[in-house]
């Protein structure tokens, strides 16, 4: 991002999630208290003023997702949690950069 190389976070590989949709994504760029980094999607849908609602007790566990909330459509959404999602981030790039050179992750 203007001459400075920013860390992605890519919530398919994060998640182990499978998608169908097209390889093209766009990256969010976010700043959190850990500094800037990309957030990869697959679709930007726009701004929606919503209710978050906590996550349940069986979701609590699950880093990077901060609450989720009923869309107008009936669909759920979840609430993503920058600045946990920008520790994942920092902590792995220390993890990559701490490791001793040919060993792969």
């Amino acid at each position: 991002l203007r001459g400075a190389v920013l860390p992605v976070v890519r919530l398919r590989s994060l998640y182990n999630v499978e998608s169908n949709l097209p390889d093209r994504t766009s990256v969010v760029v976010v700043n959190s208290p850990r500094g800037k980094y990309g957030i990869e999607v697959e679709v930007l849908l726009g701004q929606q003023q919503t209710v978050i609602k906590p996550l349940g007790r069986l979701f609590k566990t699950l880093r990077g997702i901060s609450g989720s909330s009923i869309l107008g459509s009936g669909e759920v959404a979840l609430i993503l949690d920058v600045s946990s999602l920008g520790e994942l981030v920092t902590s792995d790039l220390h993890a990559t950069t701490q490791r001793p050179m040919g060993q792969n992750a």
